[in-house]
Order: structure tokens, then sequence, then C-alpha cells
């Protein structure tokens, strides 16, 4: 045993009788939404919607513009979706070969050419996210304390937030506690932060997560600018009574969080989630195995999908009982948990916390014993776990980063152990350059093949596929 370890479908759009391009188009509106793993800027090509500007979002157009937003396919048939997106794994292979023959002294063209499969379709189109971030700002009515999601660019000031009242992919259970809570903060005192210096205010955001049984956890993030402890203790009495025995009690959440964060975004250890209600964790449960998530851990957006996810990267990394998984970037540990029973061993390398505590714990309840979890960064830890790994004789490493992708140590060093004969990178954003960047190093530097690209739809309804990249030597 192993050693447990201390070109894209054209399509018209609304607002334009032309046909446009999304991959094609110079011409951006800035949307600011919340990702699946964290708040972010995302670009969306259609020069000719002229709503893109918050101000001139109205009370009558609001839902139907951020669905725009949110969902731009919400229009398009499913298998429609499908097929575009299938286009765009194309269109990241051609990427790929762009990149790996820019900088090439040679005349002698290199071809990346891996078996492209077809997507899988998400078991579920409709309501399927379990994680939903809800902004605070101002509303299409002018009201300063709107929950919700925004249209417009907040560097410019000219942002409107807009309830997600009628999003497709969100689930009903999520609205309702979102909707909750901006009726709670606009009997609160405390006014909404639009600036981190003091005097900015205080209410940031609003956080709802669910699992497949319906249960919910909700955090409410407050900037906690000059507020003595009393205050904030005192304003968490109260919102804690609002969803207890107040208003809110037909959708309390079955847990109930409040953050006070002083940045941007805060980790439980920089500003501690202090629990006002409920139970301290949710838990989920796939393939028969359970998995306890924290406030700070991630877990992929869809859930049903992401059985559909994990159930390919296991069969495309062909394992054996002789086989080690490396799994880096491993959240709360479901792929090495879910293939401890058909490999020698499992090590997972995560950078949250509390993200690791849940793996081991997972690990622990669904009789993981060959499997072991590393808190802290990969570029720092690989190396160690790799000399570890000396007498294993075949070893699978996985890779599911952020979308900025992993440093360009860690492929170093996995493409020079040589026991390493396939890497499997799982991403969400394929098609950034820092991603790019990676399956390049692979194939140039590491002498990688990519094999095969799988696209697999955890996001229904919006142009995000989860890629599924098979590289070997």
């Amino acid at each position: 045993m192993l050693p447990v370890f201390r070109n894209i479908n054209v399509f018209p759009l609304k607002h334009t009788n032309r046909p446009v391009n999304p991959f094609d188009l110079c011409h951006l509106i800035r949307i600011r939404l919340c990702s699946s793993k964290a708040s972010a800027v995302k670009e969306f090509e259609d020069p000719e919607i002229s709503h893109a500007e918050g101000s001139a979002v109205t009370i009558s157009d609001q839902f139907e513009l951020l669905s725009d937003v949110m969902t731009p396919l919400w229009k398009m048939p499913y298998d429609e979706q499908l097929r575009a997106k299938h286009n765009w794994s194309q269109s990241v292979v051609r990427m790929i070969n762009e990149r790996v023959n820019a900088n090439r002294k040679e005349k002698r063209r290199l071809n990346v050419t891996p078996k492209i499969y077809h997507v899988k379709s998400s078991p579920v189109i409709m309501e399927y996210r379990n994680k939903d971030e809800f902004s605070i700002r101002n509303g299409a009515d002018g009201h300063p304390k709107t929950v919700g999601f925004f249209i417009g660019s907040t560097a410019s000031d000219n942002a409107v937030c807009v309830p997600g009242t009628h999003v497709i992919t969100m689930r009903e259970k999520h609205k309702k506690i979102a909707q909750n809570f901006e009726q709670y903060i606009r009997t609160s005192e405390l006014p909404v932060c639009t600036d981190f210096r003091p005097g900015g205010g205080n209410w940031r955001r609003f956080i709802v997560r669910s699992n497949e049984e319906g249960n919910t956890l909700a955090v409410a993030v407050c900037h906690p600018q000059l507020l003595s402890q009393e205050r904030l203790i005192e304003e968490q009495q109260r919102l804690k009574e609002y969803f207890t025995s107040g208003p809110g009690k037909d959708d309390c959440p079955q847990s109930l969080y409040f953050q006070a964060c002083p940045h941007a975004r805060c980790t439980n250890e920089q500003a501690p989630f202090v629990l006002l209600h409920g139970k301290p964790f949710l838990e989920e449960h796939m393939w028969g195995k359970t998995f306890r998530i924290s406030p700070d851990s991630f877990f992929q957006i869809n859930t049903q999908a992401a059985e559909v996810l994990y159930e390919t990267i296991l069969k495309q990394a062909n394992l054996t009982p002789r086989s080690t998984l490396l799994d880096v970037c491993c959240g709360v540990g479901p792929i090495s948990i879910l293939a401890a029973d058909r490999v020698r061993g499992c090590v997972g390398i995560e950078s949250v916390r509390d993200a690791v505590l849940d793996a081991k714990f997972n690990a622990k309840i669904n009789n993981a014993t060959n499997v072991d979890f590393f808190y802290g960064l990969a570029e720092r830890l690989t190396e160690r776990i790799i000399e570890e790994l000396d007498l294993a004789t075949d070893i699978v490493a996985v890779l599911n980063p952020g979308r900025a992708g992993l440093d360009p140590r860690v492929l170093r060093l996995l493409y020079k152990c040589p026991q390493i004969s396939t890497v499997i990178c799982v991403s969400c954003k394929a098609d950034m350059p820092s991603t790019l960047k990676n399956f390049v190093q692979l194939f140039t530097e590491g002498n990688f093949k990519l094999n095969s690209v799988t696209p697999v739809d955890l996001f229904p309804h919006t142009w995000h596929t989860e890629l599924i990249l098979k590289f070997i030597r």
C-alpha cells in the first residue's frame, strides 16, 4: 500500500436583426456578476445592447436584461446550446495550436490533433445552481439596498443591482432567502458598502448555497469599518432573530453565518465565519458518498452535472490498482474519494484551509483510508509530495485549478517526474491566456500529447463549459 502522508454557431441576439458571432466581436460590454468560484468581471460581446449601461436599466425591462446577462443562451434550445459549446471546444484546440506554433523557429508546423468528444449534457438545465452570490447596490427603482446582480460597471459608478427573481438557473429557495435578506438590510441602520475606506459603508454581499436535498446555508458579508465588536454582535443578533423568529422565519436557512470582512474577499482565517444559527456545514451526496462543505470551500456549481464530470475524469484517467492519483486543487476531495477504491492511493493538494479540513473529514466518513490531503499552494507542496511518491510506479495527475491556471513551476515538476504518464486538466475557462499557457507548456516543454478533449456542460444557458483535456506521454 502507498504510505498515507502526514468557430462557434452564429445566432441572432435580442436587440439586433443581424447575426452576431459572440466570439468575433471587438466591442465589449463589461458586466460584473458572480461566478461559481468567485465574483468576477465577465465580458459579453454584443455591441448593440444599449442597455449594457446600468443607468439605462428600467423597472420594466430589468429582469429580461439580467437574464440576457446571466443566462445569455436562455432562448436557445438546449441541443443547439450543446452544438455551440462543441464548436467552442474546437476553437480552444485551435487556440492551443496557434500558441504552440507562434514562437517556433522551425518551419515545420506542429499539429495538436486531439479527439474532441461531443459535449456531455447536464442532467438538469433549470434551477441547477447550488450557490449564488448576491451583490448589494442601487436598484432600478433607485433603492440603495437592492440585493441582486450588477448590470453595468461599478468602476464607472453606473451599475444597477437587479434581483434574480426570474433567472432560470437559480433555485427558488435562493431567491426567497435573498429577498428576505433584502428586507432585513432595509430595516438595518448599517449602509451599503461602496468604498473600503472609512465611512464607505458596511453591507457587502450575501451568499446562498444549497444541496440536492434542499438544505440551505447563507452567509451575510459585512465590512466592519469602524464598528465596535459590540455593535457587530448586536447586528448579528438582529439578523438571527429576523430569520429564526421574525419575518424571515418561513425561509430561514438551515445554516446562517455572518462574516465581518474588511477586504474584497476574506477566507475564514482572515475573517472568521460566525455561525448564527443551525448546522456548521452543508452535506452533499454523490455516488453513495457523503461530502461535507464549509462556507469557505469550493464545490462544483451543478451537483448532478458534477457527477458526470467526475465519472468522465476517472474514466479518462484509466486508473488501475497500481495507480497513484495526484489531485491538485482538490477542493473538498471528491475526485480522490471517488477514485479511492480503484487505486493504490490518492494525494490531494488544496490552498483553502477549510476545504482541506472538509476533505480529510470526508475521507474518514467515507472510509477512504488510502487518501490524504495537504494544505498549501501547489507550487510549494508539489515537489515534496512527488519526492515522497518515489516508490510509486504509475502516477496520474488531475489538475483542477481556478480560472488563472497553475504556476508554471508546478507543471515543470509534473513533466519532470518519470512516473507521470497521464495528466488530466479540468478547466471552466479553457480559453483564458493563462490557462492556454498551461496547456502549451505541457505540450512543448513537457512533450505531452493532447490526446482528447471532452466538454461537460455544467452551466446550461451560458457560454461556460467545463473542459477535460487529457495529456499523455
